[in-house]
């Protein structure tokens, strides 16, 4: 079957002008050098009760434009194939129905986020997508999740006991990598991939039934294991074989030199497993439930999905799939390849560079909640501001963020009664006890301030304070109930600011206009003046942090400081004239802005940072679109180094170093051995269709020389050479 990708550049141009245009849903199918062209109806067939595509054909295409059929052929009939895309984001679980056949959005919807059970959210999406149409969820043929749940498990130290096996390992100080039990044993391999020494049975043996004690899973790791991965291998079957509890070897997640990070990974995998694993399993019946057979996909941290099964055993690659789905969402519904991601939820904005269709890795890994997770993920610059992020005044500034807190328009509509309160104090930070809170993990301070809120409804902090008996100094304690959910605060927000403005119609209007009220009172202006003054700053603050994005590609560490924040702030900044000159940044690529606050925050990105900014249709479901549209995709990278005696090592993971005499000959061996590990790991992962694409990248002696290897008079120059190799199939569907 002919792809989309593989039709010449004009045709390309031809459809997606046909589509800008609100043409009829249409297919366009190439036969040898030819192109032609079919209009597309969808209807019921009541015999096979199902939908089916029927495609009528119009005419043949040229670059002079389409040309009329001298006979008309019969309709081709195709069965429909439609996806579900979800996604757990901080504020709102969405979802999506896509025809996957044009990636059209049939329905989209939007459910609160239940943090206490993230799946009865994702019911609720479900649920009111499915009802919004009159597709049966038979027809779904695919299933596409992303969640915050393991990003979440990590940031609040939730998670369960971890048994850890080391091999070969004899550290002069002792380790610690957040298990609950440890063991050494003999074993491990040297920088060449060879045995260091022969493991024991009845030692390993021993290791296992003494780690396995109370814990939930067992992780794995030994010495040089990314080279040579047979011994954890053996120790992981040996483990499942004697215990049955979930077991992870370091090799599984990560391919980076260093048996303690490789062990740190392998760790928090397993503390994350038994989380992960209620959550999914919910999934799977809720989808049973609604009558959904098709086989269910996981984002990635990368920008790649795997199948549930494997998410519930690799739960850490799943850290930070929210924002890897939305890159692949901007790709689908801007119809870039190149361009800059700014996703902004409720909580906050990320921001991703795409090339060639593909997030940019972090190789090393994502570093969050103070572990450095060693698993790719796409390489993101996150800031704590979006549509629900607190406005604060601190000297005379505005801050945004980072708590996230509920709108005043939100609040008000259940609490209408303060609004006129906030309008005469010009307080407008409050809080109230949440229904069916677990107060059981309270210590002494927190339960006298739950106790003095009972009953009382939304309360300021002097009314806390008031009602806390003995209790001055309690922003800790406020702060500490806020983030264990106890109790909810309301604040100005953005959110709030999109409503003064009359860009968002939601909630109580006269709440977002007492809270605008308040800080027009504090800074001696009127309310249209405030509100447009918090406006400049939020679009201000979104400019400079996609400008320190892309700075931070580009340098080396140690460039932030006081004056380089202030140059990017200037040129973030509409006002950035002076007498002499103007510092105006230019991005040559466009920017493209996911999540529904995004157009009111970005209004003007683009003639402050002098590039091209889109909002495209649907972008407030760009995560959940990339959830469902995006491929099994798994890259690696080998390295070639020239040696002193006229040779060229290559580096492979997992195999350890090799020499070449000839270095066309180490570069090929390198693709060769790159491609042949990526497409088993692909077929692994349900990968269907798989195509493979190569880059070679030199590296010369001299700093940010590029040259050809091929180039006898060149190579004498090379520092190193890097082959990369991604491999991309096809997610599975039902059949």
């Amino acid at each position: 079957m002919v792809k989309r990708e593989d039709y010449d550049q004009w045709v390309i141009d031809w459809i997606a002008s046909e589509k800008k245009a609100g043409r009829k849903c249409f297919d366009v199918r190439k036969t040898g050098n030819s192109y032609y062209v079919y209009y597309q109806t969808t209807r019921y067939n009541p015999e096979l009760k199902k939908r089916e595509k029927v495609s009528s054909y119009i005419g043949k295409l040229t670059q002079d434009g389409l040309m009329e059929p001298q006979s008309k052929e019969s309709d081709i009939v195709e069965p429909a194939r439609y996806g579900l895309g979800v996604d757990t984001g901080g504020t709102f679980t969405d979802a999506v129905i896509v025809d996957l056949d044009d990636m059209t959005v049939i329905a989209k919807k939007k459910s609160p986020t239940t943090h206490h059970d993230l799946s009865i959210g994702l019911y609720n999406s479900v649920d009111a997508v499915l009802s919004a149409t009159d597709i049966d969820p038979s027809e779904i043929v695919s299933v596409g999740i992303s969640t915050t749940l393991a990003t979440n498990s990590v940031l609040e130290g939730r998670g369960g006991n971890v048994g850890l096996i080391l091999i070969g390992w004899d550290p002069i100080e002792p380790v610690h990598f957040g298990e609950s039990r440890q063991a050494f044993v003999k074993g491990g391999y040297d920088v060449r991939g060879r045995a260091k020494a022969s493991m024991s049975l009845e030692e390993v043996k021993t290791a296992i039934m003494d780690i396995s004690k109370d814990v939930d899973a067992i992780a794995i790791s030994g010495l040089f294991a990314n080279l040579n991965a047979s011994q954890e291998r053996k120790v992981k079957e040996l483990a499942i074989e004697l215990t049955g509890l979930p077991t992870i070897a370091g090799h599984e997640l990560s391919s980076e030199l260093g048996i303690g990070l490789r062990a740190e990974t392998a760790v928090l995998n397993g503390k994350l497993i038994p989380v992960v694993s209620a959550f999914f399993d919910d999934v799977v019946r809720t989808f049973k439930e609604k009558g959904i057979t098709a086989p269910i996909m996981v984002y990635k941290g990368d920008g790649s999905v795997m199948t549930i099964e494997q998410a519930k055993m690799y739960p850490v690659q799943t850290i930070l799939s929210g924002p890897a789905a939305s890159s692949m969402g901007g790709k689908i519904i801007s119809g870039y390849e190149d361009f800059v991601m700014v996703d902004i939820g409720g909580t906050s904005t990320d921001i991703a560079v795409m090339e060639e269709g593909y997030p940019q890795i972090q190789f090393m890994g994502a570093e969050i909640g103070g572990w450095r997770t060693r698993v790719k993920a796409v390489d993101m610059y996150t800031i704590a501001m979006g549509g629900d992020s607190k406005i604060s005044i601190v000297d005379n500034r505005f801050v945004f963020g980072p708590r996230k807190v509920i709108p005043l328009c939100t609040f008000t509509e259940r609490h209408p009664e303060i609004v006129d309160t906030i309008m005469h104090t010009d307080v407008y930070d409050y809080y109230i006890l949440r229904e069916g809170a677990d107060l059981s993990d309270l210590n002494e301070r927190e339960t006298i301030v739950v106790d003095g809120m009972r009953g009382k409804g939304p309360m300021s902090r002097m009314d806390v304070i008031n009602s806390a008996d003995g209790l001055w100094d309690i922003d800790d304690d406020l702060n500490g109930l806020v983030s264990k959910r106890i109790i909810e605060m309301s604040s100005l927000t953005p959110t709030d600011l999109m409503v003064y403005m009359g860009d968002l119609n939601a909630g109580n209007p006269d709440g977002s206009r007492a809270g605008v009220h308040a800080v027009s009172e504090k800074f001696g202006m009127t309310e249209k003046q405030a509100a447009t003054l918090m406006t400049e700053e939020i679009r201000t603050s979104v400019a400079q942090a996609i400008l320190t994005k892309l700075v931070d590609d580009t340098m080396e560490d140690g460039w932030k400081n006081r004056e380089t924040t202030m140059f990017l702030r200037r040129m973030s900044s509409l006002k950035r004239d002076s007498d002499a000159f103007s510092m105006i940044p230019r991005i040559n690529v466009p920017i493209v802005g996911i999540g529904a606050p995004s157009k009111f925050m970005m209004y003007d990105i683009g003639q402050r940072l002098g590039t091209p900014a889109e909002f495209p249709d649907n972008n407030d479901v760009g995560n959940a679109i990339g959830a469902v549209c995006s491929k099994v995709v798994e890259s690696l990278s080998a390295t070639i180094t020239p040696t002193h005696d006229f040779r060229y090592k290559l580096e492979v993971p997992y195999l350890g170093p090799s020499y070449y005499s000839q270095v066309n000959s180490a570069i090929s061996a390198a693709k060769s051995s790159l491609k042949s590990f990526l497409v088993k790991e692909v077929e692994m992962k349900g990968g269907t269709d798989i195509r493979t694409t190569t880059k070679v990248r030199t590296v010369m002696a001299v700093e940010g020389g590029i040259g050809d290897w091929e180039e006898t008079g060149v190579a004498r120059n090379i520092n190193y050479i890097e082959v990369i190799c991604r491999a991309v199939g096809d997610p599975p569907e039902a059949r």
